[in-house]
């Protein structure tokens, strides 16, 4: 796990209610401009610290914090799972724990998404057996609020540098919350259990509604897009009527956007990780939060489960359809939506591509070099094939 930066103890101490209007006394009249709550949507980052006291006594509960904001407020990730790690080999998806990260709060006055998340980490403290079951089979990892400046600054959408965290991803320098978040998914993935389902959490004031912006093949790929169908129709069995079709709104409909957290994940591990916004209603009829959040996280299981069937009913290759040659990397014909990737032991993605059913040669010019490269094949539901390449092509 991440190592903690600042004790929950002393965080309330250091950033309790005197502390926070210190600050906010600081602020350059220019930044106070943008400020259009004075009670910060009646949650603030001292009411997250209650509640961090309070399930943090749960003992499946792990409080950590992932970075500090702008201001230096520590962003906090709430992590449940039952004692044990791992469940077996990480190469063995059935045989291992899953991972689902959830964020939420990028735009302060979405405080409905700030609810939800707290509701979705009450389903999975709950005593039954179903919430029993996903701490023995999953890890989430859920971070409540991740613009706590801009909750406390009373800014609707921007941080204490006013840039809006959510566009931030394809800057070349960082904002403090962005590069923390970054950096926890980029340890979750040179881990060994890495992430399956993330989680981007918002409400909206235009819609009214619930739904997920969904990337569209043109964007992503076809099997990405099927995958999405398949989740969203998971998340919406478990709370009936309550969340709109995935063809409700195409949030990537002219091709593929750099700047948002799903861009990063589609950029490095495409459809290993199903990675989806969720908008919320952020108008007066917004409720059924604990519906919602009951939604997602049963959602989330289904659709690992449903993954990992459908790798099982095909069973591992009995025959390698990767031949490494002189001229480069070949690799035998898939259906559909089958697609290749080159890794270096981080998970950063080096090159990538997809092949159809005549297969594809790849030169060794067109794959950059890395101390450790990992190839990994992978045709849609089927197991994936990983093939190690030589250092000296």
């Amino acid at each position: 796990m991440l190592k903690m930066i600042v004790p929950l103890a002393l965080a309330a101490t250091l950033i309790g209610a005197a502390s926070i209007a210190q600050v906010s006394a600081a602020v350059p009249a220019r930044v106070a401009a943008y400020a259009d709550s004075a009670i910060q949507w009646g949650y603030g980052y001292d009411s997250l610290l209650r509640d961090l006291a309070i399930w943090r006594k749960h003992p499946n509960v792990r409080i950590d914090s992932i970075g500090a904001s702008s201001q230096g407020r520590a962003i906090w990730m709430v992590t449940i799972t039952d004692g044990l790690d791992s469940l077996g080999p990480v190469d063995d998806p059935s045989a291992r724990k899953h991972r689902v990260i959830i964020h939420a709060r990028t735009h302060p006055a979405e405080v409905q998404v700030e609810y939800i998340a707290n509701e979705a980490i009450k389903q999975l403290l709950d005593t039954g057996f179903a919430a029993e079951r996903l701490r023995s089979e999953f890890i989430f990892n859920i971070i409540p609020m991740y613009n706590p400046d801009g909750v406390e600054l009373g800014h609707s959408r921007l941080n204490a540098h006013l840039v809006d965290l959510e566009g931030d991803w394809n800057k070349q320098v960082l904002e403090p919350e962005v590069v923390a978040l970054k950096r926890t998914f980029e340890t979750f993935q040179a881990g060994p259990i890495p992430v399956d389902v993330a989680l981007n959490l918002h409400s909206d004031t235009v819609n009214c509604t619930r739904f997920f912006f969904f990337h569209a093949a043109l964007a992503t790929s076809g099997f990405y897009a099927d995958l999405e169908k398949n989740f969203i129709g998971g998340v919406q069995s478990h709370f009936p009527g309550g969340i709109r079709d995935w063809s409700y709104l195409n949030g990537w409909s002219d091709g593929f956007l750099s700047q948002y957290p799903e861009s990063f994940w589609w950029t490095t591990q495409r459809e290993k990780v199903m990675a989806l916004t969720y908008e919320d209603s952020n108008c007066p009829n917004a409720g059924g939060f604990d519906s919602t959040g009951r939604a997602l996280v049963l959602g989330a299981r289904d659709y690992v489960a449903g993954r990992m069937q459908a790798a099982l009913r095909k069973g591992p290759p009995t025959v390698s359809r990767v031949l490494l040659s002189p001229e480069g990397v070949r690799i035998y014909g898939g259906p559909p939506g089958s697609y290749w990737q080159v890794d270096d032991l981080l998970g950063r993605r080096l090159a990538g591509g997809s092949f159809g059913a005549q297969g594809i040669l790849i030169a060794w010019r067109e794959l950059r070099a890395a101390p450790t490269r990992i190839l990994s094949v992978m045709r849609p539901f089927q197991t994936t094939e990983r093939v190690r390449l030589p250092l000296n092509r």
